[in-house]
């Protein structure tokens, strides 16, 4: 008899997708494997198993003791990286610091070049429409975005903005930039899976 039954939420299949992500990592970093491609997992069955990782990236980073991580998008049509991911649009203000910008933005940079980007060009979107429009719409972009890049900039990165949400991520197709910083799941995630869903890799 199958263990699972498809299609239904159980702790045991929470805790079986995560063993098995586990035995992958072990086998990659042990030299057995050259890479691990993952499935989507289901982060209500995590959640029943009692494990408190949200996905894959916060997971993989704790089995790697990866000190900065991020979620990056990769296609031919756009490239997109999260500089928040699996939390609630509420808190999104409160957990996107000045210090959290800076660190996703110095990891993109220092990765790119892994990915055949070798000199990238980086925009980093807004919070608010329009960016705040100066503060009209909220001083996210101005008192923490911003800083933020003018840091990067200081370290010599290649990064702009804060550009509009609504705005950006036509200006990257069109080929202005080669990556957009997005602030949170569904403003990166939204243009990705318009543009590429079959093909973007995560």
């Amino acid at each position: 008899a199958a263990r699972f039954a498809p299609g239904v939420l159980s702790a045991a299949a929470g805790r079986a997708a995560y063993e098995l992500i586990v035995r992958a990592v072990d086998d990659a970093r042990a030299g057995a494997i050259d890479a691990v491609a993952t499935a989507p997992v289901n982060k209500e069955a995590f959640r029943l198993a009692g494990l408190p990782w949200a996905g894959h990236t916060d997971l993989l980073a704790h089995l790697t003791h990866a000190p900065h991580v991020a979620m990056m998008f990769d296609s031919e049509a756009l490239r997109v990286v999260l500089a928040t991911i699996h939390i609630p649009l509420s808190e999104v203000p409160r957990r996107l610091t000045r210090e959290v910008l800076e660190t996703v933005i110095a990891l993109t940079a220092r990765e790119l070049p892994r990915f055949g980007v070798l000199s990238p060009r980086i925009a980093v979107a807004g919070l608010n429409p329009h960016a705040g429009e100066h503060g009209l719409f909220g001083r996210e972009d101005e008192d923490i975005i911003r800083p933020a890049i003018e840091a990067a900039r200081a370290k010599g990165i290649n990064a702009d903005g804060p550009h509009a949400g609504d705005t950006v991520f036509l200006r990257a197709v069109k080929g202005h930039h080669d990556l957009i910083v997005a602030m949170y799941h569904d403003q990166g995630h939204i243009p990705m899976k318009l543009l590429d869903f079959d093909r973007g890799v995560n």
